[in-house]
């Protein structure tokens, strides 16, 4: 069974690999001391500049594991979803 989200197709088994790495991310950023922030420029990205900043996990610690456990909620509600539909789908077409 596929997911959709936008033009790519995710499975059941995709989603619970990514499930468990963003609860792999939320402790991690959770323990950080400090977290690093990048964004790459595109006018300079072939030659790998990369402008980054270093900030406390007082400061967006808190903030990244909220939207990580967003995106946890969100995953988790889709597998779910998925699910009911595997079921429907065996019961019509029955033993």
């Amino acid at each position: 069974m596929k997911a959709t989200d936008g033009d790519s197709a995710m499975t059941v088994d995709d989603l619970m690999r990514q499930i468990q790495e963003t609860e792999r991310l939320i402790a991690v950023y959770r323990d950080a001391n400090e977290v690093i922030v990048g964004t790459e420029d595109q006018i300079y990205a072939r030659r790998g500049v990369i402008n980054r900043t270093t900030l406390t996990a007082a400061e967006i610690g808190d903030q990244i594991v909220r939207i990580l456990e967003r995106r946890l909620a969100a995953m988790r509600a889709e597998v779910q979803k998925l699910g009911v539909e595997q079921e429907r789908a065996a019961d019509q077409t029955g033993p």
